[in-house]
């Protein structure tokens, strides 16, 4: 099914792999913050920024391996798909009630968790493709997990630019 997506494949999940590693950095900017409000963040913003880049990492790896059938990466896509997308409700819930203080609720809303929600939908659709053995469906499942991918690239570089300036602040205060 996925004939000549080789090079498409490994690129994505080496992207995912790579930027699963930089949320250990993100994670050390939270350093010397209250405790309960980081948290709070990690169960909204850091630890489903994580699941989607696992999810393309695992797809990527089951859409090269040669024993993965089209029937069970449909399976496992669609499963995975349907987690994403409650997931990205968890999120847009939790963002809604204000369980993390942020002026910008309308934009953490939106990328971490409609924006989510919406790429995980596509791939539910994606994933009854594979199942039903249509033509479109390897490159919307192509386009799915590169969706997915930037979704959580700008997840990251939001994340960053939010706490990076705050944890020099702290450092500050630390010293003073």
């Amino acid at each position: 099914m996925f004939e000549g997506w080789s090079e498409y494949y490994v690129m994505a999940g080496s992207s995912a792999a790579v930027l699963i590693g930089l949320m250990f950095v993100v994670a050390t900017l939270t350093a010397g913050r209250e405790r309960e409000q980081t948290e709070r963040g990690k169960h909204l913003y850091s630890s489903p920024t994580v699941w989607h880049l696992a999810v393309v990492l695992l797809l990527s790896g089951g859409a090269l391996a040669p024993t993965v059938t089209a029937r069970l990466f449909g399976l496992v896509s669609g499963g995975l798909a349907l987690l994403g997308i409650a997931m990205g409700i968890r999120s847009a819930v939790g963002i809604v009630r204000g369980q993390v203080a942020t002026p910008a609720v309308g934009f953490d809303l939106t990328w971490y968790g409609l924006a989510p929600a919406f790429v995980y939908a596509g791939l539910v659709w994606s994933a009854v493709g594979v199942l039903d053995g249509a033509a479109w469906a390897a490159s919307a499942i192509a386009a799915s997990i590169m969706a997915l991918l930037l979704v959580s690239v700008h997840a990251e570089w939001d994340l960053v630019t939010f706490l990076a300036p705050e944890a020099g602040d702290h450092e500050a205060k630390k010293e003073a």
